[in-house]
C-alpha cells in the first residue's frame, strides 16, 4: 500500500478514537513523523498504523492509551524511529516541495503585470529560506509535543515571544525582496508570459490533483488561477493594452485582485474551521 492510502486510512481510523486517545496518538503521529522526516516515511506510516489498530483494540477492552503504551511515549517513539532506516531523500524530497511550493506562489504573481521585471535570483534566494525556516519551526513543534521542562507559562509572555519570533522570521523575506537585486532579472512580455504562466498553473494544477488531502489548498489554487488568469489578460493584444495604460484598467485589476484576495480570505477561514 502507498504511503498517500496509508495516510488516508490512518485519518479514518483516528475518528474511531475516544477524546482522550485522540489526543495521546495525535501527539504521538506528530512527534513520530517530524522526528522522522529523513527516514523511510513508508515504514514510518506503516508502524503508526499497526499502533493505532493496537490502541483501537486497548480501547475496545476500556483500556486508556497511557496504560496501554506507558507513560514514557517519548522514548517508545524515539526507539520506534531507530529501528526504521534512514533515507537522506525523504529530507531532500520534503525540500524540494517547500522550495517548489514557495516558488510557484511567489513567481505567478510576479508575472502579472508584463512591465514588471522578474527577479528569479531573488525568488530562489527566498525560497531557500523559507524551507530551513519550515525545517526549523518542524524541528522546533517536535520539541514541544513532549518538554522536559516549560521555561515559560504566561500566556502573556508567550504571545510576545510568539509575535517576535515571527518578526525575526518574516524579517529576512521582506529585506531580502527590498534590497536584494540580482543580475538573474528579466521581463516576459505577450506570448512568452503567457505560455510559461500556463506550464506554471498546469503543473501547479497537476501537483493540485495529486494530493489526497486537497482542501487544504483550495484557497491558494483559487488565487493563483486568478492570478494567472489577470497575467493572460494583461499580455493579451487589445486588453492587456487597455489594462495596463488606462486608469479604469489599473481599476478593474486591482478591483479584480481585491475580489479574489477575499475568497481566498474567506476559503482559508472555512478550510480552517473545517480542520478544526
Amino acid at each position: 500500500m502507498k504511503s498517500s492510502l496509508l495516510i488516508e486510512k490512518n485519518n479514518q481510523l483516528r475518528l474511531k478514537l475516544d477524546p482522550q486517545n485522540k489526543k495521546f496518538y495525535d501527539d504521538l503521529l506528530v512527534y513520530i513523523r517530524i522526528k522522522g522526516l529523513v527516514h523511510d516515511e513508508h515504514a514510518i506510516e506503516t508502524a503508526l498504523i499497526t499502533i493505532l489498530e493496537d490502541l483501537l483494540d486497548a480501547q475496545t477492552d476500556g483500556i486508556p492509551a497511557e496504560q496501554y503504551f506507558g507513560k514514557n511515549t517519548q522514548s517508545l517513539a524515539n526507539d520506534l524511529i531507530t529501528a526504521i532506516p534512514v533515507k537522506p531523500f525523504e529530507l531532500i524530497k520534503l525540500l524540494l516541495v517547500a522550495i517548489s511550493t514557495y516558488f510557484l506562489v511567489v513567481f505567478l504573481p510576479t508575472l502579472v503585470n508584463p512591465q514588471t521585471p522578474v527577479d528569479l535570483g531573488n525568488i530562489i534566494l527566498v525560497s531557500i529560506y523559507v524551507s530551513l525556516v519550515v525545517l526549523g519551526i518542524l524541528k522546533y513543534i517536535g520539541n514541544t509535543i513532549y518538554p522536559q521542562k516549560r521555561l515559560v507559562n504566561h500566556k502573556i509572555i508567550k504571545f510576545f515571544i510568539l509575535l517576535f519570533s515571527c518578526m525575526l522570521i518574516l524579517a529576512p523575506i521582506f529585506l531580502i525582496n527590498i534590497f536584494v537585486k540580482t543580475p538573474f532579472r528579466f521581463y516576459l512580455p505577450a506570448w512568452p508570459g503567457i505560455g510559461v504562466i500556463l506550464i506554471f498553473t498546469i503543473l501547479g494544477l497537476l501537483w493540485f490533483m495529486k494530493q489526497t488531502e486537497k482542501k487544504p489548498f483550495l484557497p491558494f489554487v483559487t488565487f493563483l488561477l486568478a492570478v494567472a488568469f489577470l497575467g493572460v489578460a494583461m499580455r493579451l493584444p487589445l486588453i492587456g493594452d487597455y489594462l495596463t495604460n488606462t486608469q479604469l484598467g489599473h481599476y478593474l485589476s486591482a478591483g479584480f485582485l481585491i475580489i479574489f484576495l477575499l475568497i481566498f480570505k474567506l476559503l482559508s477561514f472555512l478550510t480552517v474551521k473545517d480542520l478544526k
